[in-house]
């Protein structure tokens, strides 16, 4: 913000909110190139290791929205599906230093 203008919870928030939605958005995005060359059989059949990051990629998207939107970011980090990115918020939600 510019000219000693002050910026409250709301700013944040809905800079917070765009982030987020940005980061769906990609993650569709992703998901839908990912599609795309799941579709070539032979594509699949040489990169299926790279197709899965390409999913893992938005899978780690969608969760990072969800925190960024959740009324209380430490409970949400339970509910993320996805075992590699839980445990890296595991030494923010038990109050452990990284």
């Amino acid at each position: 913000m510019t000219d000693g203008a002050r910026v409250t919870e709301w700013h944040i928030a809905a800079h917070l909110t765009t982030v987020a939605d940005v980061l769906r958005e990609l993650a569709t995005e992703i998901e839908a190139l990912g599609t795309v060359l799941c579709l070539d059989r032979a594509v699949l059949g040489r990169h299926m290791g790279t197709l899965q990051a390409i999913d893992l990629i938005a899978q780690k998207q969608r969760w990072l929205a969800t925190l960024l939107q959740a009324d209380c970011p430490l409970s949400a980090v339970d509910t993320i599906g996805v075992e590699t990115l839980k445990a890296r918020f595991a030494p923010a939600t038990t109050g452990d230093a990284a």
